[in-house]
């Protein structure tokens, strides 16, 4: 039977591009009682606590939320950074930490490029105990990613506020799979696997590898229609299950309406869809699944969201046509004329300061021979950048 825990904690998002390590610890410390502190404020403790040439280092995010917890009783436990040498013992901590103390984890992810907080964790059965075994089925994450909206100051945060309610204000309720986890979020940082999470280790059942069933051979791409057929069967057997997990109110007579497929910059052959699905004639979430085999890599609950934070392309077409594009090596101005430019044939999607999360990708576009980029905001980019640290 599965098992899942949620601890529901408040989303924010981050407000510049590098404030990740202080949205996490203004998650994490609402969570426990200290009440909404200042990014800023806390961004400041991380960096100047943190390791050279990272933004936020585990040890500037471990100092930050050891020294701004609550007292007990309203707090009665510490931080501890985990630096597991392999993803299996890294995951199980932070499995630990909810199951058995309720307090969300900071967990780098991309390698050491973004924080975000776990919140959540649904597994085979219950994790907690000396015997026996469980296998994880996918982890709740707050990804505080795309930053407050620019330019101007970000408005004061509040609980609740306008963070998490969809396009640049992001979307709070995201679900990875657990294949999906170990392959493309939490990757290694210099070998180690790092989460800043609660230093108790009580008896837990042994964490089991299992695999993950493909739908397709993988021999060619999924076709659209396809990807809103797999989309629909997924759709069912989670609402047959009867697991009211925190996506069910968005799935419920929802629908698939469109499929996008999407490719990986930083890595040969790999594809991913994005597909929409709608409750009435609104956004209520989004699916996303391997472009290959048709196995589910996670899920965007989308709803109270106005609109999906996938742009059409006539709409990314008029935002690079309007745009002023000055090249970044100095070679000119950049001009869009009719008949002589060329859109990629698929979204595309790397982790970058442009974008930290897969379900905002970007249209590319070829001007002879310069490409383009026009993300989820319709703001369009030179260059994708590589992540920072932290």
């Amino acid at each position: 039977m599965t098992w899942f825990k949620d601890l529901n904690t408040p989303y924010h998002q981050q407000d510049t591009n590098y404030y990740c390590g202080a949205a996490v610890a203004q998650m994490i410390l609402d969570s426990i009682g200290s009440g909404l502190i200042d990014q800023a404020v806390l961004y400041n403790l991380n960096h100047s606590h943190s390791a050279p040439n990272w933004y936020t280092s585990p040890s500037g995010l471990n100092y930050t939320l050891n020294l701004l917890m609550p007292p007990p009783p309203t707090f009665d436990s510490f931080f501890v950074i985990d630096t597991s040498s392999t993803e299996a013992d890294g995951s199980a901590i932070i499995v630990s930490t909810i199951a058995n103390f309720g307090v969300a984890t900071g967990t780098l992810v991309w390698a050491c490029g973004h924080w975000v907080a776990v919140r959540g964790v649904k597994t085979s059965v219950d994790p907690i105990g000396s015997e026996g075994s469980y296998s994880i089925d996918g982890f709740y994450i707050n990804n505080p990613w795309p930053p407050t909206p620019s330019p101007g100051p970000p408005p004061p945060h509040a609980d609740p506020d306008a963070c998490g309610s969809g396009g640049n204000r992001g979307v709070a309720n995201e679900y990875v799979s657990y294949s999906d986890w170990q392959s493309s979020y939490f990757t290694a940082c210099n070998g180690q696997f790092i989460s800043v999470c609660d230093p108790r280790r009580p008896p837990m059942r042994q964490l089991r590898m299992v695999g993950q069933a493909r739908v397709s051979e993988g021999t060619r791409l999924i076709a659209p229609g396809e990807a809103l057929d797999l989309a629909a069967r997924g759709l069912e057997a989670h609402l047959r299950s009867n697991l009211q997990c925190t996506l069910t109110p968005a799935l419920k007579g929802a629908r698939p309406v469109s499929a996008h497929l999407v490719q990986r910059l930083d890595r040969q052959d790999e594809f991913y869809y994005l597909v929409t699905l709608h409750q009435g004639d609104r956004p209520s979430a989004i699916v996303r699944g391997h472009g290959l085999f048709g196995t589910l890599q996670g899920a965007l609950s989308l709803t109270g969201v106005e609109r999906s934070p996938i742009i059409e392309r006539e709409a990314a077409l008029a935002a690079a046509r309007n745009a002023v594009i000055d090249l970044e090596d100095g070679s000119g101005r950049l001009t869009l004329r009719e008949g002589a430019f060329a859109v990629y044939p698929t979204l595309v999607w790397r982790p970058c300061q442009e974008s930290r999360s897969p379900y905002y990708p970007f249209y590319q576009i070829t001007v002879g021979a310069s490409t383009i980029y026009v993300g989820y905001d319709g703001r369009v980019y030179p260059a994708l950048h590589d992540l920072g640290r932290g």
